[in-house]
């Protein structure tokens, strides 16, 4: 969903660049504490009340779509128990 004239939080739109590269990498903890941090944002962004809802709307739809993602997302993951 684009935002098209729609106020965008720039901030947010980096991590989530990063966020995808990252993950595409297979880079887990650094993917991780990207996701981390867009929530972080996000919560800061939405308490500022600078941003109107439809921005909100858009940012709050694509955590909800990295968050399954990020909740298996670990190296443990990747360990070999011999």
């Amino acid at each position: 969903m684009a935002l098209f004239g729609a106020k965008k939080i720039a901030a947010i739109d980096v991590l989530l660049e990063s966020l995808e590269l990252n993950r595409t990498n297979n880079y887990k903890d650094a993917a991780r504490d990207n996701f981390n941090d867009i929530c972080s944002l996000f919560d800061q962004a939405k308490a500022s009340g600078k941003y109107p809802d439809k921005t909100l709307e858009h940012y709050g739809e694509v955590i909800a779509k990295y968050a399954p993602m990020m909740e298996g997302m670990t190296h443990s993951n990747n360990v070999r128990h011999y």
